[in-house]
């Protein structure tokens, strides 16, 4: 424990000194009878409780002055239990991904005005990466007690951030992220992108967290490193749930008998699969997922020079307001 105001100490020890040298200058008045020379006079003392008054007072009196000079604890760790788990988004940043959201059918007044020459305003139609980045933002901005992380991957994957609560650090990077970015890669490797999920999860791992998901957004089918199949067992085993939010994936796709084993795959996870093909089938995926998903984690904080004045200042007034009760009790008066 440290004093904020230590030098108030010297001025309680002053003040101390003048009220002792005052008690001990101040006139005692006795009172003379001629009973004191019998027998039995000697064996009538007066209690100790007669200084229990004073005791209180003066105990109160010392609490306030450490009062004032106003304590604090160097270090203090507390607990906070907050309901929300750990979520790692991960994203696809293949080439595919910089295609327009809902293609032609979506957009086809657009094209065929455009085609025409109409001099007319069109809103610009979002890329599959500006509708995923959106439904991030606002899958984020629901997640008040989570700890999200971001996770990248084309044909490799990349930790873009960390487990944290601090939702506008995580907002500024996905807004930074961009499939141009990954120019040079362009294939799609799900699996690398949740075996990368999978060991952000060990590393980071919080034994008082117990619910951890991973959400994947993807454009295509995997084609490229380790089969999602595998990593998908590892997250089965570690008691990971994995969701898969297929971003346009088409049914041609879906069909494909290893697209379906990945599907089935997911389910025995615990999670679910998703088949957006616009943007709100999107928001419907993310908001489902937003729903399902609750949980409780367990927080650590750590606190400097926290002030703990209170104590001593309470418990002091309360002393006091002892003294002075006692003080008019007639048995613990003194009579001079």
């Amino acid at each position: 424990m440290t004093f904020a105001r230590f030098e108030v100490l010297y001025i309680l020890i002053g003040v101390f000194l003048l009220l002792a040298i005052i008690q001990w200058k101040k006139k005692k008045h006795y009172l003379a009878h001629s009973l004191v020379s019998l027998p039995f006079m000697p064996s009538l003392k007066p209690s100790y409780l007669r200084f229990l008054p004073r005791i209180f007072l003066v105990i109160g009196l010392l609490g306030i002055g450490i009062a004032l000079m106003e304590p604090r604890i160097t270090f203090k760790e507390g607990v906070t239990e907050l309901e929300g788990l750990d979520i790692v988004l991960v994203v696809d940043l293949s080439s595919s991904m910089q295609e327009v959201m809902g293609g032609w059918e979506e957009h086809r007044e657009l094209y065929e005005a455009r085609a025409s020459g109409v001099q007319r305003e069109f809103p610009i139609p979002e890329t599959r990466m500006q509708a995923v980045q959106n439904a991030l933002l606002d899958f984020v901005s629901k997640r008040e007690e989570d700890r999200l992380a971001l996770v990248t991957f084309s044909e490799n994957s990349y930790v873009v951030s960390p487990l944290t609560t601090d939702r506008f650090y995580l907002e500024k990077y996905i807004r930074m992220i961009d499939p141009s970015i990954l120019i040079g890669e362009g294939m799609t490797a799900i699996g690398e992108g949740i075996d990368t999920a999978i060991d952000l999860f060990r590393r980071e791992e919080d034994p008082e967290t117990k619910n951890k998901v991973i959400v994947v957004f993807s454009d295509g089918e995997h084609n490229y490193g380790r089969d999602p199949v595998d990593a998908l067992a590892e997250a089965r085993f570690y008691g990971y749930r994995v969701y898969l939010i297929g971003v346009e994936l088409g049914a041609e796709i879906t069909r494909k008998e290893r697209v379906q084993q990945l599907i089935q795959a997911i389910t025995d996870s615990g999670g679910q699969y998703f088949d957006a093909r616009n943007k709100g089938q999107l928001e419907t995926a993310y908001t489902t997922i937003d729903q399902i998903e609750k949980g409780v984690f367990v927080q650590k904080t750590l606190e400097t020079n926290v002030p703990y004045y209170q104590m001593f200042l309470f418990s002091s007034l309360t002393l006091l307001f002892v003294g002075l009760a006692l003080n008019a009790i007639p048995y613990f008066v003194e009579i001079s």
